[in-house]
């Protein structure tokens, strides 16, 4: 019984120890974050992307200098950042993402239809009959291809590849550029990597029409995505402090994401639709009503 004792002692000590220096390995004295140098309108190293601003507004209401550590958002960016502690805080990341500990959200968005305005379009949702008679741009792999297969669309699709070497082409922008010169009519993708194309093309938001997909209780793929900010597994302390923030400063926050001209989603949606026409065909597999 003794001797229980004492293990038990040694396992919570250890389990202390580990807690402790996990909040211990938090910089106080700066707020390193980790990024990536190039993904508008995300981030760049530069400080352009609404993830700077963020950034740089919890740097100032932390009254600590921000840092960054640069790493390209590929296949081992949290291993190689905040997980190496070189880095203490990823800006963006989908809720629920297993690698880190994610705080509330503090942004929802979503794939999206996009097409221009005046060009003879009436779509106003994934089911609409004029689909089946217009081209449209989708990247492989991306929730919409779901989408669009239940509604027999892939053989209106002119598909984009999911990976891409961004030193060459980046998908996006070409899929934005493939939408202004006519060889799409809608594209499928999105919302904030749209939009930003959409402006750096010159183009304002009386120009083209940007309509969220919707995600329902039907099963037919989840279209919107909270994003939060990641912290290293077990930094608790750390994680609230930012839910602090966010709860605090959610009015700022937005007003940063409006100014980028992100279009997001209420964080509060209400109940998902479970019957109508959309979800019963896409359920059923049905093409648009001709």
């Amino acid at each position: 019984m003794q001797l229980l004792i004492v293990i038990l002692a040694l396992v919570l000590s250890s389990q202390t120890n580990a807690r402790e220096s996990a909040i211990e390995a938090v910089d106080t004295k700066n707020l390193r974050v980790c990024a990536d140098p190039s993904n508008l309108p995300f981030s760049n190293e530069n400080g352009e992307g609404f993830e700077n601003d963020i950034a740089e507004l919890l740097g100032k209401k932390l009254e600590i200098p921000v840092v960054y550590e640069y790493f390209p958002q590929v296949i081992g960016y949290v291993r190689n950042t905040l997980n190496k502690k070189k880095c203490d805080i990823i800006i963006g990341i989908t809720a629920g993402n297993d690698l880190v500990l994610n705080t509330v959200p503090y942004m929802r968005w979503s794939y999206g239809m996009i097409y221009l305005k005046d060009n003879g379009i009436e779509v106003d949702r994934p089911n609409h009959p004029q689909l089946a008679d217009l081209s449209l741009g989708v990247q492989a792999g991306t929730p919409p291809t779901f989408v669009l297969q239940r509604y027999n669309l892939m053989g209106r699709v002119r598909p984009y590849n999911l990976t891409f070497d961004p030193r060459k082409a980046v998908i996006g922008e070409s899929m934005i550029e493939d939408l202004i010169d006519g060889l799409v009519d809608v594209v499928f993708m999105s919302g904030p990597i749209a939009v930003y194309y959409l402006t750096k093309k010159g183009l304002s938001n009386n120009d083209y029409t940007f309509i969220p997909l919707e995600t329902t209780d039907q099963g037919w793929g989840r279209m919107d995505y909270y994003t939060t900010m990641g912290v290293r597994d077990g930094e608790t302390d750390w994680k609230k402090k930012l839910n602090r923030f966010i709860k605090e400063n959610q009015k700022e926050i937005d007003s940063i994401l409006a100014k980028h001209n992100i279009p997001t989603l209420s964080l509060r949606p209400g109940k998902r639709k479970k019957s109508d026409s959309t979800t019963d065909a896409l359920i059923k597999g049905r093409a648009p009503v001709k």
